[in-house]
């Protein structure tokens, strides 16, 4: 009877460590600083308004420095970059870290300057950069 139970519960709310393919993200988000490192995303709403009611800055106040977020909605998680000198632009995005990976180890040999990013964390998962 527990076996039933559990496979119910499984199936109607499925499984926790399942990707989220369709997954839709809140971006707190700031044109003038492209850094994803800076873009945050939050999986609710209201944490993103937060966060973006939180950290925006007047021009008074900051300067040239000031952020001035808006929340948008993404559907991705992780973002491969490419960031050299002459450009900064992003190359490919998905919700797998598995896919965003087998992106950059695919095109390592042709750009030496690959970044991937966890939008969600803030940080670099891998680059190609030696």
């Amino acid at each position: 009877m527990k076996k039933y139970l559990t496979l119910l519960i499984l199936f109607i709310f499925g499984c926790g460590t399942q990707q989220k393919e369709n997954a839709l993200y809140y971006q707190a988000y700031d044109a003038k600083w492209d850094d994803p490192t800076i873009n945050p995303i939050f999986e609710n709403e209201w944490d993103a308004k937060d966060y973006a009611h939180r950290n925006n800055m007047g021009s008074e106040v900051a300067g040239d420095d000031s952020h001035s977020y808006i929340v948008r909605i993404i559907n991705y998680r992780y973002e491969i970059r490419q960031v050299n000198d002459l450009t900064d632009e992003i190359l490919h995005t998905t919700n797998s870290k598995r896919d965003g990976l087998k992106y950059v180890e695919q095109y390592t040999e042709a750009h030496s300057d690959l970044f991937m990013y966890d939008l969600k964390e803030g940080v670099i998962v891998t680059t190609s950069t030696p």
